[in-house]
This record gives C-alpha cells, structure tokens and sequence, in this order.
C-alpha cells in the first residue's frame, strides 16, 4: 500500500513539472502561476508548496529537467577522428543544426533569454550543458589537427570551435527565435547550411602544408 501511495505521489510531481514546463515555455515565467499549472495537471497548491516551495522551485525544476532532456543529444555527439574533415564536420553540424533548431529547444532560448538573470545559476546550467559541451566536444577534434600541422594553431582549438558554432547556428537560430522561421528547416536545408559553414571553415583553418600534401 505504501509503495502505490509513494508511486502516485512521484506521477503526480512529474505531472506538475511536465504542465509547469509547458506553460513556461507557451506564456513565460511571469505569466504563469501557480492556480495554471495546477489547472493543468491536477493536484493542489500544497503539492506545488511541500515539493517546490512555490512558484520559483517550481521553475527552477521544470528548466533543470527541460535542460537536461535537451542536453541529453548533445552529450552523445562524437566527431569521427578519421576520413576527411568535411564529412566528418558537415555530420557534426547536421546533428548541432538539428538539436537547437527544435521547437522545443528554441522556447527554452526564448525564456531563459528574458529570465537568465534572474535565475543565474540554471542559465550557467544551460549554458554549460548545451552551447559550452557543443564547442569543447569539437574543441578536442580540432586540437590534434592543430598539433599534427593540419590546422592553423595560431588561434586556440576553443575559439575556433566557438567561431565555427557561432557561424552555424546564429541566423537560423534567430530566424526560429523571432519567429520568421514558422517550422525548424528540413534536412536538405540543414545540410546546406552545414555544408556552407563547414566549407567557409575549412578554408580559413587547414594549413597551406596541410593542402600541398592533400
């Protein structure tokens, strides 16, 4: 008996978090309240106050677990450390393309864009946890490149990183952040759009003895 209360007790705390995300996604964290989420999902105020403490815990663990579903792709991403670096690349970029252009993942943008400072220590989670994990995975391709003389060294294997990502991401982002773009782009669109930042990259980055030998 104790163990069917203690199991209805944790479905009905993920629905509260699973309602409570969607509205902070839809309306904003200000928008929201409490009366909402539990319109939503059922339960009490007092379930949102033993569990969360209110409103703000509330949020705070709705994004954690939003975050971590998002991340959770990002984490897994590998760089093939052999075969030519434009495929290897263009398939890093598709699967990049394809996490932070989702629906889902440009709304968490949206929100905490508008509730970062307010909340500073889930935004460095976010931050750490997507865009920073992103750089340091490619970051780490890109280091033996530089050593072997393949890349240019003149400007660390991190900021490379960061400009090829910036350079990837930041328009479509944008376009699906302001709303020009009403749905994510399709896989052509994703692989031409890597397809032209891996290029202008690797223009700029393999050395001229790297292509005297290729």
């Amino acid at each position: 008996m104790e163990t069917h209360r203690t199991e209805r007790g944790a479905d009905r705390v993920k629905q509260l978090v699973e309602s409570a995300a969607e509205l902070f996604l839809e309306q904003g964290y200000d928008a929201v309240s409490i009366d909402m989420v539990i319109s939503r999902s059922g339960g009490s105020r007092r379930n949102v106050y033993d569990h969360f403490g209110g409103k703000e815990g509330l949020f705070i663990e709705a994004v954690t677990r939003l975050c971590a579903d998002i991340s959770a792709p990002l984490e897994l991403l590998e760089i093939p450390k052999t075969g030519e670096f434009d495929r290897a690349l263009t398939s890093f970029a598709c699967s990049v393309l394809g996490i932070v252009l989702q629906p889902q993942a440009l709304a968490l943008h949206r929100l905490m864009a508008s509730k970062g400072h307010q909340f500073p220590r889930l935004a460095q989670a976010i931050w750490f946890g997507g865009p920073e994990n992103a750089t340091r995975i490619l970051a780490s391709w890109i280091e033996p490149k530089q050593t072997d003389g393949q890349f240019r060294a003149d400007i660390s294997a991190f900021d490379l990183a960061e400009q090829f990502l910036s350079m990837l991401v930041m328009a479509p982002q944008l376009r699906g952040l302001v709303g020009i773009d009403r749905k994510p782009p399709d896989k052509a669109a994703i692989e031409r759009l890597s397809e032209a930042a891996v290029k202008t990259f690797l223009q700029g980055v393999i050395t001229s003895e790297a292509k005297d030998r290729g």
